[in-house]
């Protein structure tokens, strides 16, 4: 059985990583070196304090599990920090040695050609997320692990721009991370290795024989790019890596370790899948995500960099307009926007100017703008301004021509208020009618009857004139005295 335990060295991965890091030669064009061994024990550990999880592996009808991980993880590990993994005996069966007496543990399961879909645990079927897996304690013997078939293949389509800018790292590997917390879910362009690696007969370790396939792939991805470049002279550099083994609907992100020269793979170093149209992202915690199963996932090496960032000017108030400047980038290209508010997009405001509403009204706003290069192959690059302070109400509407009173002013007569006209449209009248310029209880309509309490008094009306956001406006009409 192969198998590999090393609670001594959190990184038990790494050997098998630098198996595969021979597809980072698919960019560059080199050919892969032979793969390093794929197994490595340890013994720093006792029998007093580890123990092993043992079970069985059940595939689809038809796939062999000969190059299929299964792997330990402590809750929480992230990376390449798995606990232990072991390759399955033909007829299935592994053994996850080196494991803490007493903890529990993730299990999944990885084929490195994407047969079969790979996950996390469950008494039912393996799942895609950590958080959904079924914890297995240490020292659990016969655990039946079932896979199903992969999702369909899933193109993932490395880009680099036609002007022939590459970056200035190289990389060791693509490979397809659970988004969060970056664990190894599967190899990039494994259908690649599928169509050239057959069912071990077990003439060649494990290690020659999948570097024996990773060479072959990655001369014939290169040559295939090549051929794209040649023919397509001006167009983007297109290197596709037909990618399986994922639960078909789950999350995905994809990882480009850097190559640091030491025939490792560390996904410390690592640049990440940045989304639809963007560039990489060197962060996990940025990095977006694509569904297992999707026909097609391009990864843009290269993207627009903002050299100033974009700026927002303008009274930070209610019917106030903002106006944006989208600052300047690295690429020439396209500029459009979009106006945010508390970060959220607001529908419909995608010029360069905005003009704030009632709703902004306690928001902080901000614009995004993105610059789609000109040059073919460039991810776009997308920035955001500083938010502004938060808006405030509107100013008040002024009046332009005054309320008025119409009627004869005399008892028992009705007089009739105009609320004359305003600065703003749609406003909202609200009336006060007034004796001796004190408000009259309840004479709140835009008509009041005269009383015998107003005989030989000053009557006049006033106006509020209101709008959701905006500060209120008042005005007087001019007062009638009233005959007795």
């Amino acid at each position: 059985m192969h198998q590999i335990s090393n609670p001594a060295r959190p990184r038990v991965l790494v050997a098998l990583l630098a198996l595969v890091a021979a597809l980072g030669a698919m960019l560059a064009g080199a050919t892969p070196a032979a793969a390093a061994g794929t197994t490595s024990t340890s013994t720093t550990s006792t029998a007093a304090t580890t123990t092993s999880i043992s079970g069985t592996l059940s595939a689809p009808t038809g796939t062999d599990t000969e190059l299929t991980l299964v792997m330990a993880w402590a809750p929480g590990a992230t990376g390449e920090d798995a606990s232990a993994f072991a390759f399955p005996e033909p007829d299935g069966s592994f053994s996850l040695t080196g494991l803490k007496a007493g903890r529990s543990y993730q299990i999944s399961v990885l084929d490195v050609l994407g047969v079969m879909g790979g996950g996390y645990y469950t008494p039912g079927a393996l799942v895609a997320r950590a958080a959904d897996a079924t914890l297995v304690r240490a020292g659990t013997t016969g655990l039946a692990v079932t896979a199903h078939a992969s999702a369909k293949a899933t193109d993932v389509t490395v880009v680099l721009p036609s002007d022939g800018k590459e970056p200035r790292w190289s990389p060791a590997g693509f490979f397809v991370v659970e988004p969060g917390n970056g664990r190894l879910m599967g190899i990039a362009g494994n259908a690649l290795l599928a169509d050239l690696i057959g069912p071990g007969d077990g003439t060649l370790p494990f290690g020659e024989q999948l570097a024996s396939a990773a060479a072959t792939a990655g001369a014939a991805a290169q040559a295939r790019a090549t051929r794209a470049a040649t023919t397509a002279s001006g167009e983007a550099v297109q290197l596709t890596l037909p990618t399986q083994g994922l639960l078909a609907g789950a999350r995905y992100t994809v990882a480009i370790p850097v190559d640091t020269g030491d025939d490792t793979v560390h996904f410390e170093d690592a640049y990440y899948y940045g989304g639809k149209n963007r560039a990489l992202t060197r962060s996990l915690t940025t990095a977006s995500s694509f569904a297992g199963g999707a026909s097609r996932v391009d990864v843009h090496v290269l993207g627009a960099q903002p050299r100033t960032v974009p700026t927002v000017t303008g009274r930070a108030q209610v019917g106030a307009a903002l106006t944006a400047k989208a600052g300047t980038w690295s690429v020439k290209g396209k500029v459009s926007f979009q106006w945010l508010r508390d970060g959220a997009p607001i529908s419909g405001a995608t010029a360069s100017t905005y003009r704030l509403r009632a709703a902004d009204r306690g928001a902080a706003i901000s614009v995004r703008t993105r610059l789609r290069p000109y040059v073919d192959g460039y991810g776009h690059g997308v920035r955001t301004s500083v938010p502004t302070n938060t808006v405030r109400r509107g100013s008040a509407p002024t009046v332009t021509g005054a309320p008025t009173i119409t009627g004869v002013a005399a008892v028992g007569r009705t007089l009739t208020a105009s609320p004359g006209t305003w600065s703003r449209s749609g406003l909202r009248y609200a009336f006060q009618w007034q004796r001796d310029g004190a408000a009259i209880p309840g004479a709140t309509a835009s008509t009041y009857v005269l009383t015998s309490a107003d005989a030989g008094r000053t009557i006049r009306v006033k106006v509020t004139a209101s709008k959701t956001g905006y500060h209120n406006g008042t005005a007087y009409s001019a007062t009638r005295t009233i005959r007795r």
